[in-house]
């Protein structure tokens, strides 16, 4: 397997950057932007990589704050990304860890990249915008940016350490609905409830899930229903995350959804537009062979995973690009099981001491597993096998 002098080479490169690693990382927790908007995180990434050596392409795939980073290698051989994720959730700050992800990819990246001479390929570091609401690899992917990379790897940051992880398939959704505007307490049988149809829309999707498979997920928010309790809203806006086991279930959920923002409207009178926002996110195919060699090099560093018990399942848009190439996106423990993600107290974790050690843990077995294909190229070939079966 790999030469043990280089390995150590690699863990001790990164090591002596465990201050720089933890300090960029504590500087994207603590300037949160929301997706498509990471002028600062994607600046400071591109400052880093650019210093270590890395030729930076920025922007790319048509948004402005995604970018790749390449560090080529002596010949021809595997091209391998680290996909680094750096967008806020709102006013929650960074409470799903994504300076975790964005700084664990950019010091992986690092830590390969004065041994690049010695080794066939090509280490790539690139920044993927949007992630909670967007989808911005999608747009990636389709917009050619990940044309020629052969494998790519990230590791999140969650409540508990699962190597081999899986993912439901989502589409955001929004349903505006309009009604006509009259003096509530005065004239209201003049008037058309936008707000009475969403939440008579609310109430159509609750009911639906008595008869849904337990892998459907359908929660939503209201984002506007009125500004005054005295006037008719004649609008009323509802944000729908439809999510099934795969891409197939998926068009179920939404077609059966969408019916129910329908039927709710006939029944108030009013009218209601539908819209998706951002990408459609399929489920991860995790690809077996690069799983292994994951928690091969996670557990000889010492890493320690969780007991496999059932666990529930969010969406990440690095599905779509598990259908095209193999990839993992392993979860790596930074706090307490009974502390859940998208909370404050997640957030805190973040930028925690157990927050540091686990992206350094993160950064150290995402360069290893790739140092094990760069000195194997086979290993692709097998990877590549295995896509195709599946």
């Amino acid at each position: 397997m790999v030469n043990k002098s280089l390995r150590d080479k690699v863990i001790e490169r990164l090591d002596s950057m465990k201050q720089e690693a933890i300090e960029t990382s504590h500087f994207i927790h603590a300037n949160p932007e929301p997706g498509l908007e990471e002028f600062k995180a994607s600046e400071r990434l591109t400052e880093i990589l650019a210093r270590h050596g890395f030729a930076i392409e920025k922007p790319v795939g048509n948004l402005a704050t995604a970018f790749k980073a390449r560090a080529k290698g002596a010949s021809a051989g595997p091209r391998i990304a680290f996909l680094a994720e750096y967008d806020s959730l709102g006013l929650l700050g960074h409470a799903c860890g994504h300076n975790i992800i964005g700084t664990a990819s950019t010091f992986a990246g690092i830590a390969l990249q004065p041994f690049m001479k010695e080794l066939p390929g090509e280490t790539l570091v690139i920044g993927t915008p949007g992630e909670e609401s967007f989808g911005g690899k999608v747009t990636l992917l389709q917009n050619g940016v990940f044309a020629d990379v052969d494998i790519a790897m990230m590791v999140h940051p969650s409540n508990e350490t699962r190597l081999h992880t899986h993912s439901l398939a989502m589409q955001l959704m929004e349903f505006e609905f309009h009604g006509r505007a009259s003096h509530a307490a005065a004239m209201p049988w003049q008037g058309i409830n936008a707000l009475d149809a969403l939440i008579q829309m609310f109430i159509s999707v609750d009911q639906m899930r008595k008869q849904q498979h337990p892998s459907v997920r359908t929660p939503g928010v209201i984002t506007y229903g009125g500004e005054r309790p005295n006037v008719v809203p004649d609008r009323a806006v509802g944000l729908f995350s439809c999510r099934g086991k795969n891409y197939d279930e998926l068009q179920e959920v939404i077609r059966r959804v969408e019916n129910c923002a329908r039927g709710a409207a006939l029944a108030t009178g009013a009218t209601v537009d539908i819209r998706p926002i951002g990408h459609p996110y399929k489920e991860i195919r995790p690809n077996p062979t690069l799983s292994r060699l994951f928690e091969k090099n996670f557990r000889a560093l010492g890493g320690v995973a969780d007991e496999a018990r059932e666990k529930g399942q969010g969406s990440v848009d690095i599905g779509n690009i598990s259908h095209v190439l193999p990839c993992i996106h392993p979860n790596i423990k930074i706090s307490s099981s009974d502390v859940p993600i998208h909370t404050d107290e997640f957030r805190e974790c973040a930028a925690s001491p157990a927050g540091d050690e686990g992206m350094l843990l993160a950064a150290k077995t995402l360069a290893l597993t790739a140092l094990d294909v760069f000195m194997e190229p086979e290993l692709l070939n097998q990877m590549k096998k295995e896509m195709q079966r599946s």
